[in-house]
This record gives C-alpha cells, structure tokens and sequence, in this order.
C-alpha cells in the first residue's frame, strides 16, 4: 500500500465530518505529492458538509467545495476540460463517502466502478463554481454518490453532472 494511500485511512473515529472531508486535500498537499491531481487541493475550497442522518438515508451527507475555473484546467477553448470535470467529480464525490466513514465502515478507502458525467453547459476560465456531492447509497462494499457543478452566477445553473458507482477496498466490519 502506498505512502499516500496510508495516509489517507489512518484512524479517523475521532475527526469531525469536515475532518474527514478534508484529509485527501491534505494528504495532496504534501510537498511530495505530485499526482495528476495535486492541483485540486490549491483550488477546491470546502464550503460544507453536512451529515444529517435519518432512519431511511442513515449515510446523508452533502459537501460543497467551491474553486474559480484556472487556465490549467481549461481546453483550448478557453473552457474547463471534459476530463478535469470527471477529476473534481472523483475527488469531490469521494469525499462525502469520506466525510460519513465509520470505523470498519468505509474507512479503509475506496476506488471507483463507474464514474457517468453528463456536460450541460461550459464553465469559462475565471468562472465560480461550485461542487455539490450528495451520498445516495452506501452499502457493505457498494455505494453511489451524485455531483453536480454549478456556475456561481445569479442564476446558479448546473453546467456538470455525475454519478459516481463506488466500491469499498479492505474489510468491513458490517
């Protein structure tokens, strides 16, 4: 297992759900950390997280990042990249897995199985946006989340979706 990897699922029981939400941006930050990812955590600002379990959704959580779209991330058009929106979806949906993880219940990582975005509209170098990942389902070894990322304009339209198929790596104590 790799440094980074450990770093991520050490013992967790006693962080608060920001906490937890908010290990992989420092894990990233790392000096010596240079993942194609190690832009996102100098960008993405977490905004919130809110865990509010219920009898019939007991993993509710939603996280809010918020980050201005840099020209390393955009195309030649001068628009953030199909495959950087797939990026910030992975991080940003992972996190809220994160942020609800229990001692044996999802806290020794997880990796993807589907990652489904749709494109509705372009988010422009310079623009606000923000990122609204939701947990929809955890299970034993599976879970879904769903994104959505919205330009920070007045009328707040949702330029990205996704939903994102998880699975759990290592054991579960369920």
């Amino acid at each position: 297992m790799g440094k980074h990897f450990q770093q991520m699922f050490s013992k967790n029981e006693n962080m608060s759900p920001e906490e937890k939400a908010t290990k992989w941006f420092e894990v990233a930050k790392s000096t010596d950390y240079e993942g194609h990812d190690s832009l996102l955590p100098h960008i993405l600002h977490l905004e919130s997280v809110t865990v509010a379990p219920t009898k019939k959704d007991p993993h509710n959580c939603r996280t809010v990042y918020s980050f201005t779209v840099p020209k390393q991330l955009c195309n030649m058009g001068g628009n953030l990249h199909g495959g950087a929106v797939a990026l910030i979806f992975d991080i940003c949906t992972s996190t809220a897995i994160t942020a609800v993880s229990q001692d044996g219940f999802w806290d020794t990582g997880h990796v993807s199985r589907t990652l489904n975005c749709t494109y509705l509209r372009p988010a422009a170098e310079g623009t606000k946006v923000y990122v609204i990942s939701e947990v929809v389902h955890l299970g034993r070894r599976q879970g879904l989340t769903k994104g959505e990322i919205r330009l920070g304009t007045e009328d707040g339209k949702i330029a990205y979706t996704c939903e994102h198929g998880k699975a759990a790596v290592g054991s579960s104590n369920l």
